[in-house]
């Protein structure tokens, strides 16, 4: 009997005590594909902080689609608590007011100290303020089919790091026959490889005070210039980006430009078809900078209590454990730099150097460019199908450049 009172008086006082609340957290990304590193990420934080419960709205099928949703849920008070947004449209979310800074959460933290560079910070950090952790980083990579190499007389260990060999090599590759091309270069949805070809001869897209475009100089003219001759000496097909890639994975293409998060895709569907390697970008200028692609955790709750807990959240889809998930799920590079020793990452590169590539462009790596003003998206567009007509064939290269000044200038902030 006293054993039963005893088990009956602690039932009684443990229902007097208050039960601990639950902090909810609701999260939005872009990509569908990347609940294979969301979700095992998540349950991961929630075994080890079972007070916080993290639930995922359905993805957005692409970074300015996730934008325009989140904009529309602001005006109708229903934004996610997280969000994961592409690098190049930060910007207009800070703009519209929908994101604060973290500062202050910041400067709690000793982030120096545990893997976040202020190279890596950067990538979120826009006129001083910090908005979020950089959560995967990209930097397009040369893919490419090492027996077609070795058959067009190329040295499959040793691809080209100047333009004019690389090209040379792609044209030969594609005077193989038998329905071979010889390269090819995605432009993608957004501006992100037309910026990158301007910067790999030095340019950026804006001067330093943005008062006007900067891309119209010497290196956005090498840059249209250089991507006319992928196709016309280089053996580049036109055609979208959808054959290409089959055209790639099926072994009948020898190089192709891609984020470096295609590599696990790419590995996956090429199998052991042909060897595929992976090699840094050819430079154009020994100041060659690459814009990074990929994406920032946010917070967009004011709420004290979640905010606390989203503060948590990204920290740990950042830090070396989260992200040792990201990695080996996609081909990311790491955006926190103890993610790369013993415990964690290196004993992965050492078994997978196509997944490392990436990693040795980090010192080129600079934030991706974002547009001033409401049109940043438009802009993209403009110069994708700009370079677009450079590829069919429609515009030589210096009026495709003379049209895209125009137009974006036109979407351009008005200044005094």
């Amino acid at each position: 009997m006293k054993t039963v009172a005893m088990i009956l008086a602690a039932g009684v006082a443990a229902a007097a005590m208050p039960a601990q609340a639950e902090t909810k957290l609701n999260v939005y990304y872009a990509w569908p594909e990347h609940e294979v590193v969301h979700k095992p990420i998540a349950d991961r934080f929630m075994a080890d902080h079972p007070e916080i419960k993290i639930s995922f709205r359905a993805a957005a099928p692409s970074y300015d689609e996730a934008v325009q949703t989140l904009i529309r849920q602001s005006m109708a008070g229903e934004l996610p608590d997280v969000h994961y947004v592409g690098f190049n449209v930060l910007r207009p979310l800070v703009t519209r007011g929908l994101v604060k800074p973290i500062d202050d959460l910041v400067a709690a933290d000793h982030l120096a100290d545990k893997g976040y560079t202020e190279q890596i910070l950067s990538l979120a950090r826009i006129e001083g303020h910090l908005y979020g952790l950089p959560f995967a980083m990209s930097t397009p990579v040369v893919y490419y089919n090492a027996d077609l190499v070795k058959q067009a007389g190329g040295d499959p260990d040793k691809v080209p790091t100047d333009w004019d060999s690389f090209v040379a090599l792609a044209g030969k590759v594609g005077a193989l026959g038998n329905g071979t091309s010889g390269m090819y270069y995605q432009l993608g949805s957004d501006d992100w490889a037309t910026q990158n070809l301007v910067r790999n001869f030095g340019g950026q897209m804006m001067n330093d005070k943005e008062s006007d475009i900067a891309f119209d100089g010497p290196a956005g003219q090498a840059a249209v210039k250089l991507f006319k001759r992928f196709h016309t000496d280089g053996a580049q097909p036109a055609i979208d980006s959808h054959a290409a890639r089959q055209l790639f994975t099926s072994g009948k293409l020898g190089f192709f430009f891609a984020s470096a998060g295609s590599v696990s895709g790419f590995e996956g569907e090429i199998g052991d078809r042909f060897k595929l390697r992976t090699a840094k970008q050819p430079l154009g200028a020994e100041d060659a900078t690459m814009p990074t692609g990929g994406m920032v955790a946010i917070i967009l709750t004011d709420d004290p209590a979640k905010r606390a807990a989203a503060w948590d959240y990204v920290k740990f889809t950042t830090s070396p454990e989260g992200q040792s998930i990201v990695v080996p799920n996609t081909g990311y590079m790491p955006t926190n730099t103890l993610a790369l020793d013993k415990d964690h990452l290196a004993g992965f590169y050492d078994k997978h150097p196509n997944w490392y590539t990436s990693v040795l462009q980090t010192p080129r790596a600079r934030p991706w460019f974002s547009w001033p003003g409401d049109n940043g998206v438009q802009i993209g567009e403009v110069l994708r199908d700009e370079m677009t007509a450079i590829a069919l064939g429609s515009k030589e290269p210096e009026a495709a450049l003379a049209d895209m000044v125009s137009e974006v200038r036109a979407l351009l902030p008005k200044t005094n």
